[in-house]
């Protein structure tokens, strides 16, 4: 089917009477059709698959323009890479035994060719083969995740520092071209000046003063390139230490910090004495607990037994001479303070 030929299968418009239409593609069921319809139908939210025979449950946001030509590439393309999101393992995990990698790529291979082109029962078995091993492999799946996006971020660097380097070499080649350029000119003039007046000692001494100059561009130039060579090598440093923290096959695990209610440090334990869950015969508080009308409102015998020993320490820590002290500093304070108010 050519380009003017494709048509929507729900209002019938084609490319050919329509040059500007789009055609919209759902990875669920890869069934195509206008983004008219794909408004009208799935905007207000999910909706079942129109076409005929079809009950696939489509979301507006997931209808995409197709990349290939073919929708069977299309659909083999997104079953492979959601596969290889899944089996991300590499050679390297499995060491010299060749065997073993053979037999994972070939696993794989297998699954991809049920997804594609098994019938329900063996599509069903594949999919639950997916998710088991999905969950079961989670942390290496995530580790090796990781490790290809740091890939991806240092394959980026590189890139960028060897544009850097190119672009810092073409500079410097334009800069002592220029440089070269008027400096020829000016030693040309000089030259002439000094050959009019018959200073031919003259002459020379601007000749080897032009030739240092320049030996002094070139080393700069030199410098620079050297410069922007050291800049990204650093870089591919930086980045090298990061890949192998990234690909380090157990991940050191951050110890969580335990959430305290009145602010890390602060307690509401007390610091001179302790409460213990029985104490000797009480008959007055045995008394007590026993009536109903206690029980049923909530009261406790270790409420009791808390604020009686918090009543019986609390003056215990109070000091009256460093009382006296603060107070009067307290004083001298706000007496200083008043005289400042008043001037």
């Amino acid at each position: 089917m050519t380009s003017d030929d494709e048509y929507c299968p729900i209002c019938k418009s084609s490319r050919y009477l329509n040059p500007l239409i789009t055609f919209l593609i759902e990875p669920t069921c890869y069934h195509k059709m206008c983004s008219s319809c794909v408004d009208r139908l799935f905007g207000s939210g999910p909706s079942t698959c129109p076409v005929a025979g079809c009950s696939a449950r489509l979301r507006s946001q997931r209808f995409r323009k197709q990349t290939f030509e073919d929708i069977s590439v299309e659909r083999e393309v997104d079953v492979r890479r959601r596969v290889a999101k899944v089996f991300n393992r590499r050679e390297e995990e499995f060491g010299l035994n060749k065997r073993e990698w053979d037999d994972y790529l070939e696993m794989v291979e297998s699954l991809c060719f049920e997804l594609l082109s098994g019938d329900k029962k063996e599509r069903e078995k594949a999919e639950k083969r997916l998710q088991e091993y999905e969950e079961g492999n989670r942390e290496g799946i995530k580790r090796n995740q990781q490790r290809e996006k740091a890939e991806v971020l240092a394959f980026k660097a590189n890139e960028e520092a060897e544009r850097e380097v190119s672009r810092a070499a073409r500079e410097a080649m334009m800069l002592e071209g220029e440089e070269e350029k008027k400096e020829a000119e000016r030693s040309k003039r000089l030259q002439l000046e000094a050959m009019t007046k018959g200073d031919w000692e003259g002459v020379e001494r601007i000749k080897e003063a032009a030739k240092k100059r320049a030996e002094e561009r070139r080393r700069k130039a030199l410098e620079d390139v050297a410069n922007a060579k050291g800049i990204r090598e650093g870089r591919q440093l930086a980045l090298n230490s990061f890949l192998a923290k990234a690909g380090r096959e157990e991940e050191e695990e951050e110890e969580e910090e335990v959430w305290e209610p009145l602010g890390k440090g602060v307690t509401d334990q007390p610091k001179w004495y302790s409460i213990l869950d029985k104490y000797p015969k009480n008959d007055w508080v045995d008394t007590f607990m026993g009536e109903i009308r206690v029980n049923a409102g909530g009261y406790s015998r270790h409420e009791w037994y808390e604020r009686t020993l918090h009543e019986a320490f609390q003056g215990l820590t109070v000091f009256l001479d460093e009382e006296e002290e603060k107070k009067k500093e307290r004083g001298d304070r706000t007496d200083i303070m008043i005289v400042d108010a008043v001037l």
